[in-house]
């Protein structure tokens, strides 16, 4: 690996942190006050509507890995036309955004046949001209995905880490004035698309003009078109079992309780995608040497990358975690409100099978590369759909919390189980030294764990930002002493220096 490309992978890493740390701070200050700016009905609604466009930008995330891996790839054997592999995919992206645009408009003329009746007559307004609006940002994203995925090819992380932090800082910038001056919905979704086609032209602007990303549009090689359609179809259909775990409970809770239980799950599952987007930040920089390393065959480095970055991604997942778990209950009391604590109860019910996921960071990304997706897609299909089976009657029963506790079942059942015999026996991934290294680390975890279930059992920390933060930086700093002294290798505490040496430079 040369030094350009090391320093643009330990920038790509910082900028990704960066990047979050904003979208958890806005999220401290944005939720709150647009959960309060809205109220617990409209805010249900909006998620709802927010739910329904990740079901429509969902085959952008395999035309994204799809375009890494064959632009890649491509290049490292030197077989196929940068210019014609854009020209596709552009198609590609254009086309897909459009019927994601149109599925967005049918789904709006036809709410009340999806719902029913516990959704009332001034939600389904909202409703209506909040997913219309998003409809359009979809056209926008998956337009985007293009010119994202390009300057991911070419490894320029800085840029695309940078584009991506300015829309996390704008979205509630721009959109928190606006709600205090009492607008609702529609104006968020709309502050939303105007930010997305900025984002789209920063891109555009930048691939076109600098990495010189060129298109041919007049001819369509439909024999690489199939290869991709192949390759990406699949991970469609991983998105899609993807959303229904994380996002169907939602519409079940439309259907048999309203929008107030819509409200409490989505602030619980809140958490779960801060969780997913802070464990797998890193992952995304490491796309392209995996796919180059794919393209050598050289499957043992593959699995050595794997075992060395899964500790510390496991770090960064047991920690999240944890800290959830020890304070996340009075958080959300004093975040959110007393009416959400069930909150608390669906965040670690959802999040705690992730935290085995998240541990095989790069796990998803070699199999992808070495076109071995199939197979767990398929499995992942049908735990889909047995989790869509058991969360109606829990949902019936017990509401948000039994809905989370359906998709708890399944996930362990994916996560812990699935994903282990799948790397092992078709990805050929040392699934055994990956687990004698998670072991390793048990040692590092166990005072910060006692720690914090003291301070959890005899209710050290109140519902207040003071106590909380106070707090959690006691075992922040108690988890990385602890984690520094026994779990890190000598090699890991190199990285670690080196990476904020360069932070400071």
């Amino acid at each position: 690996m040369n030094s350009e490309r090391k320093k643009q992978m330990t920038a790509g890493v910082v900028f990704s942190y960066l990047s979050i740390a904003f979208k958890i701070i806005s999220g401290v200050i944005y939720t709150p006050i647009i959960l309060h700016s809205l109220g617990q009905s409209e805010y249900g609604v909006y998620s709802l509507c927010i739910s329904f466009i990740g079901y429509l930008t969902i085959l952008n995330g395999g035309m994204n890995a799809a375009y890494v891996r064959f632009y890649v790839q491509s290049k490292e054997k030197g077989d196929y036309s940068g210019r014609s592999i854009n020209g596709i995919f552009l198609k590609i992206f254009f086309v897909l955004g459009a019927v994601g645009m149109l599925a967005g408009f049918l789904i709006s003329a036809n709410a009340e046949v999806l719902f029913g009746s516990k959704i009332l007559p001034n939600e389904y307004e909202i409703f209506k001209k909040s997913l219309s609006v998003l409809s359009v940002t979809v056209l926008a994203t998956s337009l985007n995905g293009v010119f994202s995925s390009c300057i991911i090819a070419h490894e320029k992380f800085v840029v695309g880490k940078l584009v991506d932090l300015l829309h996390t800082v704008l979205v509630p910038l721009v959109t928190i004035p606006f709600l205090l001056r009492g607008f609702g919905s529609v104006a968020v979704v709309t502050i939303n698309l105007a930010l997305t086609v900025l984002m789209l032209l920063a891109n555009g602007l930048y691939a076109v003009c600098r990495l010189k990303m060129r298109f041919d549009l007049k001819h369509t090689d439909y024999v690489f078109l199939k290869s991709v359609a192949a390759f990406a179809g699949f991970i469609a259909i991983q998105s899609v079992m993807d959303q229904l775990n994380w996002q169907v409970d939602k519409f079940i809770l439309a259907r048999v309780k309203g929008a107030d239980e819509v409200a409490v799950y989505s602030v619980g599952s809140t958490f779960n995608a801060y969780f997913i987007t802070i464990a797998a930040a890193v992952a995304g920089v490491f796309i392209a040497e995996i796919n180059r390393l794919a393209a050598r065959e050289k499957s043992e480095q593959l699995s050595d990358l794997f075992v060395r970055t899964s500790r510390i991604f496991a770090q960064v997942a047991v920690f999240i975690m944890s800290g959830f778990i020890f304070f996340g209950k009075p958080f959300i009391e004093r975040w959110s409100g007393s009416e959400y604590t069930q909150s608390y109860y669906v965040g670690v019910l959802i999040m705690l099978p992730v935290t085995v996921s998240l541990s095989q960071g790069l796990g998803q990304d070699i199999a992808r590369a070495k076109n071995l997706h199939k197979i767990q897609i398929l499995i992942n299909t049908a735990v889909a759909f047995l989790n869509f089976l058991v969360s109606i009657p829990l949902a019936k029963k017990f509401g948000a919390i039994g809905s989370a506790l359906g998709t708890f079942g399944c996930e362990i059942i994916i996560c812990v189980f699935v994903q282990t015999l799948y790397y092992q026996k078709i990805v050929k991934i040392n699934m055994k030294e990956h687990y004698i290294e998670m072991l390793k680390l048990i040692p590092g975890w166990i005072i910060p764990f006692a720690v914090g279930a003291v301070l959890m059992i005899f209710r050290f920390v109140h519902p207040t930002y003071g106590s909380i933060f106070l707090y959690a930086v006691l075992y922040t700093v108690i988890y990385a002493a602890s984690v520094w002294c026994i779990s890190l290798s000598d090699r890991e505490k190199g990285y670690v220096k080196s990476a904020i040496a360069k932070l400071v430079k």
